[in-house]
C-alpha cells in the first residue's frame, strides 16, 4: 500500500505511540507527593473542609479525571494574588492556587500537588520569589493538617 507523504510522519507518530505506550516520566521537584493511609474520598473531604474554613484560601472545584482513577481538586491561597499580579498581567493564569491529584498506587493513596516554585521557573520574577516564600509554608501547613501530620 503506497501512503501518500504528508500522511507518512502523522501514522508513524500514531503507530510509535500506540505501540509504546504512554510517555512515563519520574516527578521532579516540581512536584510535592505524599502518601496517606485515608480513602481518597476521605482526603479530598479534608481538604475541602480546611480551606472552607481559613478566610486566606477558596475551594473552587474537585472533580473526577481518567475514568474516576484521579480526584482532581483546586484550592487557591489568595494573599498570593498581589505578589503573582505584581509579575505581570501575563502571568494571571499562576494566580494563587493549587492543583492537587489524588490516586491510588499501589494500594496507597498518593497526593500529587505542584510545588509553587513551578510559577518561578516558569518567569522568573523577585515578586514570584516572594509569592513561593509565603506559598510553601501555607501548602506544607494545608498538607500537614490534612495528611494528620504532627
Amino acid at each position: 500500500m503506497n501512503m501518500p507523504k504528508r500522511l507518512f510522519l502523522p501514522t508513524l507518530i500514531a503507530t510509535v505511540l500506540a505501540v509504546s505506550g504512554p510517555a512515563l516520566a519520574e516527578p521532579d521537584d516540581h512536584f510535592v507527593i505524599r502518601d496517606s493511609e485515608q480513602t481518597r474520598e476521605a482526603l479530598a473531604g479534608a481538604i475541602r473542609e480546611f480551606v472552607e474554613n481559613d478566610d486566606d484560601w477558596i475551594f473552587l472545584a474537585d472533580f473526577g479525571l481518567a475514568g474516576g482513577a484521579i480526584t482532581a481538586i483546586k484550592v487557591c491561597y489568595l494573599p498570593l494574588g498581589p505578589d503573582i499580579l505584581d509579575a505581570g498581567m501575563h502571568v494571571g493564569a499562576m494566580l494563587p492556587c493549587g492543583h492537587i491529584g489524588l490516586y491510588e498506587e499501589e494500594g496507597t493513596t498518593r497526593l500529587s500537588m505542584l510545588h509553587p516554585k513551578f510559577m518561578t521557573t516558569l518567569q522568573p520574577h523577585p515578586s514570584l520569589e516572594r509569592a513561593v516564600k509565603d506559598a510553601e509554608p501555607a501548602f506544607e501547613t494545608l498538607l500537614k493538617h490534612v495528611l494528620n501530620v504532627r
